[in-house]
């Protein structure tokens, strides 16, 4: 899967990452949920640092389509209760885990 961060790059992330960014992107949607903006840039900040750790960063001279877009940091809380709005087939922003790795499963033995 690869994660754009909306004005820093973009970052190639397996299945088995989604797990711990699962977690980070509970904590945004409760944020949202709350309507607390300071708690939703902190977990934005949290979400995009997850990426960086986990994934390997796509060079610049390399196009590749994005699966998936995360907000900057200060993106405001409208901006992010729109996109959660959008993404109905996730559980937030990040795809569930679960479902990623049940077709990397399925790849594999399709192999």
């Amino acid at each position: 899967m690869i994660v754009r961060i909306m004005g820093h790059g973009q970052w190639v992330l397996e299945p088995e990452h989604l797990i711990e960014l699962n977690e980070l992107d509970r904590a945004l949607e409760e944020a949202v949920e709350r309507g607390d903006q300071e708690a939703l840039s902190s977990a934005l900040t949290a979400l995009s640092e997850g990426v960086r750790r986990l994934g390997v960063e796509v060079p610049d001279d390399v196009i590749a389509e994005s699966d998936l877009v995360l907000p900057d940091t200060d993106a405001s809380l409208d901006e992010v209760r729109e996109l959660l709005d959008s993404t109905s087939e996730y559980y937030g922003i990040i795809p569930d885990a679960d479902e990623e790795l049940a077709e990397e499963d399925e790849e594999s033995t399709a192999l």
